[in-house]
């Protein structure tokens, strides 16, 4: 409610002069408080017409304000939804380059696995495991590896017949006449009997072969073999199917020099 426009000058100027006593017509003090009531009455009028342009002045201040504040509030919306928009341009931009990068980072991911896994399937794997009576657990792994073809062999001349881009050599299943497994034997035993094999197929391989011996024992021979051939050790079933499958980028690099 606006009480400026209640209050009136002119209303408490009547109640006043209802309140004033009415002195004698021929008294010599009526005379000095006409004059006093004029002078009074003048001051109200001129308080009563300045205060009637304050409240004008008022309520044009407020209507001003009133517009301002309306056109504020509109220009600093506009700029919310501007900021709006743009924050969410900003963070939808920055999401489509994280996806993007996440993705091309699977693609080439899903690319490598896919080179690999070509390279293994183009590779022919040789299992020699000598006078075998059944073929190893070990063996049957590989088979599932996705190679080409995992042949088995338990005589050298078979051996020799088909040599492929990969040989096996399993000295941990290997028993010797007796029936002592590799692991049974004497350190020195272990090592002469895993030098005769290795070199014995080395003797037959073709240079780009890559061989992989299969103990889980130590053979220091091992890391005394020529580093003119490929010979890798593996230890464990794991290993085996591991160092099968790495060996079969090196098969590929052979076989890609040989024809070129």
């Amino acid at each position: 409610m606006n009480w400026l426009l209640l209050f009136d000058p002119s209303s408490a100027w009547d109640w006043f002069l209802a309140q004033t006593p009415t002195p004698s017509p021929s008294s010599p003090e009526v005379e000095l408080l006409k004059s006093q009531l004029e002078f009074l009455k003048d001051s109200n009028t001129r308080l009563g017409e300045s205060f009637t342009r304050f409240v004008g002045a008022m309520q044009f201040t407020l209507v001003v304000f009133g517009a301002l504040g309306g056109l504020l509030a509109y220009v600093v919306g506009k700029n919310l939804d501007d900021a709006k928009k743009v924050a969410s341009q900003m963070i939808h931009q920055e999401m489509e380059g994280q996806v993007a990068a996440l993705l091309q980072t699977e693609i080439e991911n899903v690319k490598r696995t896919l080179r690999r896994e070509r390279v293994i399937g183009a590779t022919l794997v040789d299992y020699y495991l000598q006078d075998a009576s059944t073929e190893p657990s070990e063996f049957k792994l590989l088979q599932t590896r996705g190679f080409q073809n995992v042949r088995f062999h338990i005589e050298e001349g078979s051996l020799r017949r088909s040599l492929g881009d990969i040989v096996v050599l399993d000295l941990e299943n290997w028993e010797n006449a007796a029936g002592e497994a590799f692991s049974q034997l004497s350190e020195d035993m272990r090592e002469q009997q895993a030098k005769r094999q290795v070199d014995t197929l080395l003797s037959i391989l073709p240079t780009s072969t890559v061989l992989v011996v299969y103990v889980r024992s130590t053979v220091k021979y091992l890391f005394e073999v020529s580093k003119d051939r490929y010979v890798l050790p593996a230890n464990n079933p794991v290993t085996l199917i591991g160092n099968t499958a790495d060996a079969a980028y090196v098969a590929a690099g052979e076989r890609s020099a040989e024809n070129s």
